[in-house]
C-alpha cells in the first residue's frame, strides 16, 4: 500500500482495504476454525488433565480474543502507510491501561479468571472499533470506493503471499497463547495476578517505544523501494542499533529495578523470584531485537519465504513449555519461550533477510547482534554489584538505583559504540531534530 499511499491514488487505496478488509474477516473466522478443531485435543495435550474449573471455556476465550483482533486489523493498515502509528500507540496505550486496571481489580476482588479474560476480549473489540471509526474520519474516501476492486493479477499476487501470512500469524498466535493456558492451567491464577503486574509495566513501556519502532516502518517500506542494497543494509544495521539501544537499556533497567519498583507500588507479596524477572526481561529483549529484522522482511514482502517457521516455534515452544512447567513452574514455561526465539527467530528470521532481501551473507549481523547481547549483559551485572551496597528499598533508594542505571548504561553503551557509523548517524538525526524543534 506504501506506492499508492505515496501517489495519492484513492481508488487504488480504497480497493486494497476492501480486499484486506475480505482477507482479514476470512483469517478471523480460520483462526476460530482452526482453534474449534483443536478443542477435542486439549485433553491430550496434558500428561494429565488440569485441576481448573471452565479449563475449556477458558480456551475459548482466549481464542476469540485472538478472533477477533483480525476482524478490524484491515483499518490499521492504512494508517501505518501514511506514516501515522502514533495514533494507533495512543489508543492502545488509552485501552491497555483500562484493560489492566480492570483485570487487577477483577482479580483481587472476585478471584474470577473468566471475568479476566471477559475484559481482555471486550478491549481488544473497543480498541479496534475505536481505530475503525478514527480510520473512516481520517479518510472519507474509503467509503466513497467502497466498492471498487482490483485487477485478477494483483488480487493473485496479493493472495500468494496472504496464504503465506496466514500460515506465519497463525503460528505466531499458538506460541504466544499457549504460554497463557499453561500457565493458568499448572500453576494457579495467583501467579497469573503477580505476572499481570509486570506484563502491565512491560505493555506500557512498549507503547511508548513502539511509537519510534513503528514510525520508521513506512519510512523503511520506501526507503527498500528506491535505494541500493548497501544503503538498505546500513539502515537495517542503524535501526538494529536503535533497537539495542531502546531494548538494551530497557533490558537493563527491567531486571534492576522491576522489583524495587513491585515492593514500593504492591508489597513484598507480589514480587516474583530474580531469575524469574530476568527471563521476563531477557525474552522482552530478544522479542524487540528482532523489530528491525521483521520490519524490513514485512516491508520487503519476504512472506512465503519462512511462512512455517512460526508454525515450528509454536511446536518446539509448547513441548518445552509442557516438559518443564512440571519441574520448574513458570521459571519453566517462560525459559521454553527464551530457548525456542534462540534456535528458530534469532537465526532463522535475519538470514531470509539477508540472503532473499539483501542477497548478502548474515554473519556479521549475527557477531553484532551476539556483540550486543553480551554488552547488555556486562551492564547488568555492574549495575547488580552496585546494588549490594544499598540495604533496602525506600523512594530514596530507588530514585538512587533508577539514577545508577541511567549513568553507567549512558556511560557502558556511549563508551563502546561512540565511534561506530551507526552512532554518528544516530547522533546527526538527533542533532536535527533538535534544530527543527527550535
Amino acid at each position: 500500500m506504501y506506492k499508492p499511499v505515496a501517489n495519492n491514488e484513492h481508488r487504488k487505496i480504497a480497493a486494497l482495504m476492501n480486499l484486506y478488509k475480505k482477507v482479514y474477516i476470512i483469517i478471523g473466522f480460520v483462526v476460530i476454525a482452526l482453534g474449534l478443531i483443536l478443542l477435542p485435543l486439549l485433553n491430550n495435550i496434558y500428561k494429565e488433565q488440569p485441576n481448573v474449573e471452565n479449563f475449556t471455556l477458558i480456551y475459548l476465550l482466549f481464542l476469540l480474543n485472538t478472533a477477533v483482533s483480525y476482524f478490524f486489523a484491515y483499518n490499521r493498515s492504512i494508517i501505518t502507510a501514511h506514516q501515522k502509528e502514533f495514533i494507533l500507540s495512543k489508543f492502545k496505550l488509552y485501552i491497555n491501561i483500562l484493560r489492566a486496571i480492570l483485570q487487577i481489580l477483577i482479580l483481587l476482588i472476585t478471584q474470577d479468571f473468566i471475568f479476566y479474560l471477559s475484559i481482555q476480549i471486550l478491549c481488544t473489540l473497543l480498541e479496534n472499533v475505536i481505530i475503525t471509526i478514527k480510520a473512516n474520519r481520517l479518510y472519507p474516501y474509503l467509503k466513497k470506493y467502497k466498492k471498487e476492486r482490483l485487477e485478477s493479477s494483483e488480487k493473485k499476487n496479493i493472495w500468494t503471499n496472504v496464504k503465506a501470512l496466514v500460515i506465519y500469524k497463525l503460528g505466531s498466535t499458538v506460541m504466544h497463547g499457549m504460554d497463557n493456558i499453561i500457565i493458568a492451567a499448572y500453576i494457579g491464577i495467583a501467579t497469573v495476578g503477580k505476572l499481570s503486574n509486570y506484563t502491565l509495566i512491560l505493555g506500557s513501556i512498549e507503547i511508548v517505544v513502539s511509537q519510534f519502532i513503528n514510525a520508521i516502518t513506512a519510512s523503511v517500506g520506501n526507503f527498500v523501494a528506491k535505494e541500493s542494497v548497501e544503503r538498505k543494509e546500513f539502515l537495517l544495521k542503524v535501526i538494529t542499533f536503535s533497537n539495542f539501544i531502546i531494548y538494551g537499556f530497557s533490558f537493563v533497567c527491567l531486571v534492576s529495578l522491576l522489583n524495587p519498583f513491585i515492593e514500593l507500588w504492591i508489597g513484598n507479596d507480589y514480587i516474583l523470584e530474580m531469575e524469574i524477572v530476568f527471563i521476563i526481561a531477557l525474552n522482552w529483549y530478544i522479542f524487540g531485537m528482532m523489530n528491525s529484522i521483521w520490519t524490513f522482511r514485512s516491508t520487503m514482502g519476504l512472506f512465503v519465504h519462512g511462512k512455517y517457521r512460526p508454525a515450528v516455534s509454536a511446536v518446539i515452544n509448547l513441548s518445552l513449555s509442557l516438559y518443564l512447567v512440571d519441574d520448574f513452574g513458570l521459571f519453566g514455561v517462560l525459559v521454553a519461550t527464551t530457548i525456542t526465539r534462540v534456535i528458530t527467530n534469532v537465526w532463522f528470521d535475519p538470514m531470509i533477510v539477508y540472503k532473499y532481501g539483501l542477497k548478502k551473507n548474515v554473519l556479521t549481523y549475527y557477531i553484532v547482534w551476539l556483540k550486543y547481547l553480551m554488552v547488555a549483559l556486562a551492564n547488568i551485572m555492574v549495575i547488580q554489584y552496585i546494588f549490594k551496597f544499598i540495604e533496602e528499598t525506600t523512594i530514596l533508594s530507588f530514585l538512587l538505583m533508577v539514577f545508577i542505571c541511567i549513568s553507567v548504561t549512558g556511560v557502558i553503551f556511549s563508551g563502546l559504540f561512540f565511534k561506530t557509523r551507526e552512532f554518528k548517524y544516530l547522533v546527526i538525526i538527533a542533532k536535527g531534530l533538535i534544530k527543527n524543534r527550535k
